[in-house]
Formats: C-alpha cells, structure tokens, sequence
C-alpha cells in the first residue's frame, strides 16, 4: 500500500488523527500513555514544531501542531509514530505494528477553526465519559500534561490563518 501525500503549507497549524493498530485499546494503560507523552515531547524538542493542542485517548491520539522548518507534516508524524512504536516495542519485547499505516489531517484555515479544534480535542475526553471534565483528563493539553504552544502561537511567533 502506497503513502498518501500530506500537504504542507508554511506556519500552518494541521489537525491530526493517528489511530492505532486494530482499534488497539493500548492508551488505556496509564504507563504506555506517559511513554508515548514522553516520545512526543522528546519529537518536539528535536524537530522544533509547535504543539498547539493535544488528547491520548484509549485508541487513537488527537494532535494540534505546526510544523517547524526542520521537518514536514510527514517527518513529524514518522519520527512520534515511529520513535513511540519502537520504544513500546522494546519496553514490551515484542514487535509489530502499533499504529495503522495513515494519518490524517486537515489545515486550520482560520482561526474560528482553531479554536474549534481545540474545544474538540479538550472535550474528547469529556464526551467519551474518561473524566468530568477537560482538566481532569491527565493524558491532554488540557490536563496539563505537557505544556502546549498556543500562546507562542497565537502571540504572533508564528502567524495565525486568516
């Protein structure tokens, strides 16, 4: 199976849906949730993206990024899926996929959109009855997890869409 072509156009900010193999349920497990955080966190500072928004659910992650000038959209998703799916792998001594093949994306053409993505990701949580609230979810932006770009982002360090 071929490698659908992502898009990538300068200081834009992609919503992205990576799902894992099977419909595995594999973030279910707090400490395979915090290792793929920890993976997430260490693509960040190597390839220098912006991480704007961002929710583990049980089988599948929602992020909210923008890429930087070292890498694409692609690179970005090759090195978190891949770099995650080799340390679960050695950490559980097995092999084989963790993830499905693809991803998916969409451009934030607005800031309307922005911000409706963000309420999506933050909510997720909420509406799949994992925590009462966004806050309470510790697998999210929202929960604090990890600390997130927006500011950065929508204070002008990068531009914002239209």
């Amino acid at each position: 199976m071929g490698t659908r072509r992502h898009v990538d156009l300068e200081n834009q900010a992609y919503f992205v849906t990576a799902r894992t193999a099977h419909g595995m349920p594999l973030f279910r497990d707090r400490a395979v949730a915090e290792l793929f955080l920890k993976e997430l966190q260490r693509c960040r500072e190597r390839l220098g993206f912006l991480l704007l928004s961002f929710v583990v659910m049980p089988d599948h992650v929602h992020l909210l990024l923008v890429p930087g000038s070292s890498a694409d959209l692609s690179r970005v998703m090759q090195h978190i899926k891949g770099g995650f799916a080799r340390l679960l792998n050695v950490a559980r001594g097995s092999s084989g996929a963790v993830w499905q093949q693809r991803f998916f994306e969409a451009a934030a053409r607005t800031q309307v959109q922005l911000e409706r993505w963000i309420s999506y990701i933050e909510e997720n949580p909420v509406r799949a009855r994992l925590a009462a609230t966004p806050s309470a979810y510790p697998f999210s932006s929202a929960g604090g997890a990890l600390t997130a770009d927006l500011e950065r982002y929508l204070g002008g360090e990068v531009a914002v869409p239209g």
